[in-house]
């Protein structure tokens, strides 16, 4: 059992609806991965190649262990929105529009040449409606546009990230760009090589990339600090028992690859 509430950072929309990974789940539960599948073998779907169970499953297996729950404080409710679900709720509200405001419907249809109360919302009500909500989307992504800006921002920071030095030890980049069930835009970025497949991250001195170096042996070292053990270490990228050019991949592949061939914990490791 986790002893401090675990953070579902990546959930899946699927079909209309919210997924939650298992990697996540089995550890907010305290369950081994195994164990939970030999329990519970018929909540668990795969998607995209990664297993999931379905956030209303989660809630309701959390609401049931109390200890789990102690730790997690609350379940998790995933709103939402796009711009068809929003549209057809707007629709779904027209017959009332109709039944309680038809005197003042029909009067604007007579004034806009419109044949009836319902002709006159399907050209005018409808379009207004749906200009108003792609605005409002596109006031939410502006703002969720910052996070993608910042590591954009980092990787063009020379003295942070430079990006011709990693590339001077044979490495490369590969980007993935995603939306957050929160509206989130959200850029990944990983080196990779031979037995390299690296998330960056810019939220501090968790890999000094512009610290990296070859060391008597000849293998390069990337310096880093452990935040959960709060101590340096180094890692280093020349010894892996991982035959695999993570670079000839797309960060798709690389990662259903890595859960399927080795023992993580998180989809970051």
């Amino acid at each position: 059992m986790a002893n401090k509430p675990v953070e579902f950072k990546t959930k899946l929309f699927h079909e209309g609806k919210v997924y939650l990974q298992l990697l996540d789940v089995v550890k907010a539960l305290g369950y081994k991965r195994a164990d939970f599948i030999n329990e519970y073998s018929q909540l668990v779907e795969k998607i995209s190649g990664i297993q999931c169970i379905k956030e209303t499953d989660y809630n309701n297996l959390l609401s049931k262990n109390e200890k789990a729950l102690s730790v997690q404080g609350q379940i998790e409710v995933t709103k939402i929105e796009t711009l068809r679900s929003n549209i057809n709720s707007i629709m779904s509200f027209q017959p009332l529009k109709v039944a309680f405001a038809r005197n003042y419907l029909q009067m604007m249809a007579a004034r806009t040449g419109c044949k009836s109360a319902e002709d006159y919302i399907l050209k005018h009500e409808l379009p207004k409606e749906k200009r108003k909500e792609i605005e409002s989307l596109i006031r939410q992504n502006a703002t969720s546009k910052k996070y993608y800006q910042e590591m954009i921002d980092y990787l063009n920071d020379k003295e942070s990230f430079d990006i011709e030095k990693v590339r001077s030890f044979g490495l490369e980049l590969q980007y993935l760009t995603s939306i957050k069930s929160d509206g989130r835009l959200n850029l990944d970025v990983f080196v990779v090589g031979q037995g390299v497949f690296h998330r960056v991250t810019n939220l501090g001195d968790y890999e000094l990339w512009n610290d990296m170096y070859l060391d008597d042996k000849g293998h390069l070292i990337l310096p880093s600090y452990n935040y959960d053990y709060h101590e340096e270490q180094l890692i280093d990228l020349s010894v892996s028992d991982i035959d695999r050019d993570f670079s000839k991949y797309n960060p798709v592949e690389n990662m259903i690859w890595c859960i399927k061939n080795l023992d993580v914990d998180v989809m970051e490791d």
